[in-house]
């Protein structure tokens, strides 16, 4: 009898379990569906977003899932260099679109100066130190000369545009031909300079110039009458998948004021999109020409792309 009971016992657990089971699966299911925010609460979020922005205003989004639905509501208000950028240096307000409480980790310590709900998604928005951007090289390369040396002796690549775009997705970085670019050889798609967006070695846009390599002998991009603040920040990275898996050869880029070398920027695979800082006011002259001398011992897939700025040691207008 004894035994019976324990059988008739252990049956009903499991029978309860086998209940219980999808019962809480469906509870937990209810509890998140709620949690969810709404299509309406992401347009009046949005709609308010849109009606403060102001010149230099960032937007971002928390927690990072939720790029997507910032981008379909808000993408029109962020141009490339917003989404692909290398830090936050050239605004001077973060809005947040937030759920769950996330915050960007590039978020400043301080308090918000607004807080706003939205059904269940929350503004916030951050003051950021006053601009000490003096120049960006991404959106003035059209300005730039390029030139590619062969035998020796350096040779323009001309500004060309046109072409019919042929690759890009996984494995090939961008559509090649782009609309603009200097064209350092026409047998050779990749051999080109030009402001793109690709993935970083962290799946991460990167708004930057794409300077490939051709080997030991560089291929050059140069900047005239550049004011040089006190600084210049550099960052590059190659794309992912030609990174990833650590096959690749170091890639070296030199950085040149009025014809000195100031600086070398080494790559090498697992280094992903870092950043190098260049004095400037060592040279004593508040503007000069800038230029960056890309090569690689071995070229194939080193697909460099750099981005930079020059910047003063306090913000525009600080006293």
């Amino acid at each position: 009898l004894a035994e019976a009971i324990t059988c008739v016992r252990q049956r009903f657990l499991i029978l309860l379990c086998l209940v219980a089971m999808p019962l809480w699966e469906l509870a937990m299911h209810a509890t998140i569906v709620a949690q969810v925010p709404s299509l309406a609460d992401y347009n009046a979020a949005a709609s308010f977003i849109r009606s403060q922005l102001q010149p230099r205003d960032l937007i971002a989004a928390a927690p990072s899932f939720i790029d997507p639905i910032l981008r379909w509501q808000l993408g029109d208000r962020m141009p490339l260099a917003m989404a692909g950028r290398s830090d936050d240096a050239a605004y001077e307000r973060m809005w947040v679109l937030s759920i769950r409480s996330a915050l960007p980790p590039a978020t400043p310590g301080t308090a918000p100066e607004l807080a706003r709900n939205f059904g269940r998604v929350r503004v916030l928005r951050y003051a950021l130190p006053r601009s000490r951007v003096l120049f960006d090289f991404v959106s003035a390369w059209p300005s730039a000369e390029a030139s590619i040396e062969r035998a020796g002796k350096p040779e323009p690549c001309p500004m060309r545009g046109g072409g019919v775009p042929r690759g890009g997705g996984l494995g090939r970085a961008v559509l090649m031909p782009v609309t603009q670019r200097f064209e350092c050889d026409a047998r050779t798609p990749w051999l080109f300079v030009s402001e793109v967006v690709l993935e970083d070695l962290d799946n991460r846009p990167r708004h930057c110039l794409w300077q490939h390599p051709q080997g030991d002998a560089p291929i050059t991009l140069t900047f005239r009458d550049v004011p040089l603040g006190d600084e210049l920040v550099f960052y590059a990275g190659i794309y992912y998948e030609h990174e990833r898996m650590r096959e690749g050869g170091p890639i070296f880029a030199t950085i040149s004021i009025d014809g000195q070398p100031r600086a070398q920027f080494e790559h090498r695979d697992g280094d992903g999109f870092r950043s190098l800082r260049v004095p400037t006011i060592a040279g004593g002259k508040p503007r000069g020409d800038v230029s960056v001398a890309v090569r690689a011992p071995e070229p194939r897939a080193r697909s460099f792309c750099w981005a930079a700025t020059t910047r003063a040691s306090r913000a525009r207008g600080a006293p």
